[in-house]
């Protein structure tokens, strides 16, 4: 029977290089560090776990869906991935779907993380008050030194709302991945079909003028 795989599914902009290696290296590995005398093993879903040559957008929905709480990592630049907004509107649904995120029911589905300016954020995602870490966003900070631990140290304090979470998840609905696979299909034919393929060589049709 269907069920949850993973607790935590990180939606995060792969921006370059140095920007997955930060996620991975300098966010998700301390975060796995700091859960685990509360919470032992957390299973935590990237990206980077999507097998070569499995079919990604199949795999990613039932990824999404089967994680009991969603972390995006928030820039400007998350917004202009179609697949990142996809990923935050999908949970954000499911949040409507059992009722969380209301005055009456404050349990929430997404805890944001902020890397950048969110004055421009669209005003549902404002609303949802993502904890700011501007401050360590360095793709290029060393996973050893001073500002590592400072960062550890804030993630520590920002932990408990993570436990919080996960202690007040519903119960898994088979109907949100029917909805997932959905969306993610539609949203990998659209961009299947708006790929175009470049001109073969060929020479301008001169009127008047035979062949060369």
């Amino acid at each position: 029977m269907a069920d949850y795989e993973h607790d935590i599914f990180i939606s995060y902009r792969r921006m370059d290089p140095d920007w997955i290696r930060w996620t991975s290296e300098n966010f998700l590995r301390p975060l796995r560090s700091l859960l685990r005398p509360a919470l032992g093993n957390v299973p935590i879903f990237s990206d980077d776990q999507i097998e070569t040559g499995a079919s990604w957008p199949a795999r990613l929905a039932r990824a999404h869906t089967r994680s009991r709480l969603l972390i995006p990592i928030l820039s400007r630049d998350y917004f202009n991935s179609d697949w990142c907004r996809l990923e935050l509107a999908l949970m954000h649904h499911r949040e409507g779907l059992v009722g969380y995120r209301t005055p009456a029911q404050d349990s929430v589905l997404v805890l944001p993380l902020v890397i950048d300016d969110g004055h421009c954020f669209p005003p549902e995602v404002q609303a949802m008050q993502g904890e700011p870490i501007h401050d360590f966003a360095n793709p290029y900070m060393s996973t050893n030194g001073l500002r590592q631990e400072e960062f550890a140290a804030r993630l520590k304090r920002w932990c408990p709302r993570v436990e919080l979470a996960l202690q007040s998840i519903p119960s898994y609905d088979p109907a949100w991945e029917k909805i997932a696979q959905a969306q993610f299909a539609e949203m990998f034919r659209i961009k299947v079909a708006a790929q175009k393929t470049l001109p073969s060589l060929s020479l301008l049709p001169i009127p008047g003028a035979g062949k060369p």
